[in-house]
């Protein structure tokens, strides 16, 4: 394509996309927009060959790196042989469907063994959400209806994903009142603790029950959670074996929300892996498909899917036209292909210390608060100054550093709160330092433009 065609497809985009979190009145708006072409390992490259260092791993979801001659190989010999089938309106399935679904059942930690399809996380915690609803009235509690989640949560934009969601991006007064079934609970953060005073006191496991009491525990159908959210906090085991009682204690089922976290972005082949978590629906998403289809999921134990077995009547009420789609499971298949065969779980934990080193550095920085890492996930708190945790700033430095990033070579957003960092698990030392080195600009450039106003 010409210089002129591309100038014209980026007023076409300005006239007709509606991107999310970004504004294009029209194609004479000024603000500058990329036309991503192709993708090689850990860089995307642009309309002008221009090479830009992914450290969003794909917005979270790209594990094995872009341009896999492979992924798209089997994507392309599986529409051949079969590019769609339903999801068991009429009774068929498909051989993908079923390897993957075999595959997942192995992988997946305790008892966790049927899986039902969607082709977003946010549609899995949707279809979560129904479930765990279901299971309940089919058990004889129809009053177990709250579901239970932490505060800065994400697990999706869609109206009931929205309702279990504590981010305050998601959760605009615009759309309130949500659903009706979400109660708030402290997250487990050691750095913005509630409760803490230097050392644990696991007063957030105890505000849990606490609000379980007040709630009514015969009112609560489930707990959902991030073991390890995006912004890599981490609670310690003991706040997990108290999660873990009172759901036992109280019949409430865990959902473990492993979107961004599942097949070895924090070392482990799931998050929850290093507490040994074993949950009673897992929720998988971005990363199950690397971003090559899109594709989401939710991982049942055996025990929640035969409180849905008998009459007509008992069967899930929750479908998808393209559930369990063929060409989306090629893809998801051949995903976890690659991660198992390039042994990138371990390299994921391999390369860790290396990552968290080099990210240490940044603290430097007087607009540094934190730094968090675990595996191959990361996330740096940006703050008003030294001894202050009050974020750096909003959406209009967010973009500032973001514009500053992109310029200089680095595919990266910022909150203006916060830099979340999930490269692929390819990435290189060397690629980490050139990562690195950005940020460290980057943060410069917000000590001087920033914190100086």
């Amino acid at each position: 394509m010409t210089d002129s065609s591309f100038h014209e497809v980026i007023g076409q985009a300005k006239d007709h996309v509606w991107m999310s979190h970004a504004q294009f009145r029209d194609r004479d708006d000024p603000t500058t927009l990329g036309v991503a072409m192709r993708g090689e390992g850990c860089y995307v490259i642009d309309h002008e060959g221009r090479r830009y260092l992914d450290a969003t791993g794909g917005s979270h979801c790209c594990l094995i790196g872009h341009g896999r001659r492979e992924m798209a190989e089997a994507v392309y010999h599986q529409m051949l042989d079969l590019e769609f089938s339903g999801s068991g309106l009429v009774p068929f399935t498909n051989v993908p469907t079923a390897k993957l679904s075999k595959k997942l059942a192995e992988l997946t930690p305790g008892d966790l063994s049927r899986v039902f399809y969607t082709l977003s996380g946010s549609e899995a915690i949707e279809a979560a959400l129904k479930m765990v609803r279901q299971y309940h009235a089919q058990g004889g509690s129809p009053k177990k209806y709250k579901v239970l989640y932490r505060n800065y949560s994400h697990h999706g934009y869609t109206w009931g994903a929205m309702s279990v969601s504590g981010d305050p991006a998601i959760r605009s007064p615009i759309f309130e009142p949500a659903a009706p079934m979400g109660v708030v609970v402290p997250e487990g953060n050691p750095y913005r603790c509630l409760y803490c005073v230097e050392t644990c006191n696991l007063g957030c496991a105890r505000a849990i029950e606490a609000t379980i009491e007040y709630e009514d525990p015969a009112s609560i159908a489930a707990i959902l959670v991030e073991p390890v959210p995006k912004g890599a906090v981490t609670a310690p085991r003991e706040y997990w074996d108290m999660v873990r009682e009172l759901c036992a204690k109280h019949d409430i089922l865990l959902i473990a929300d492993e979107v961004v976290t599942a097949f070895g972005r924090t070392g482990t082949w799931f998050g929850g892996d290093h507490w040994d978590l074993e949950p009673d629906l897992m929720v998988l998403g971005k990363t199950l498909g690397s971003g090559y289809q899109p594709i989401g999921a939710v991982v049942a134990t055996n025990q929640v899917f035969e409180r849905f077995l008998g009459g007509p009547e008992r069967t899930l009420i929750q479908s998808h036209t393209l559930s369990s789609h063929p060409v989306v499971s090629r893809a998801a298949l051949t995903n976890l292909e690659i991660i198992e065969r390039e042994n990138l779980v371990q390299r994921s934990a391999d390369m860790a210390p290396y990552f968290r080193s080099q990210l240490e550095t940044l603290r430097e920085r007087s607009v540094v608060g934190e730094v968090r890492a675990i595996g191959m996930l990361a996330e740096v708190e940006l703050v008003k100054g030294p001894g202050s945790k009050e974020p750096l700033g909003g959406k209009e430095a967010g973009r500032a550093m973001t514009r500053f990033m992109v310029d200089n070579g680095l595919y990266m957003r910022c909150s203006g709160e916060k830099l979340s960092i999930h490269p692929s698990l390819t990435i290189t030392e060397e690629e980490i330092r050139e990562m690195v080195d950005i940020f460290d600009r980057t943060l410069s450039f917000a000590e001087r433009e920033i914190l100086a106003i």
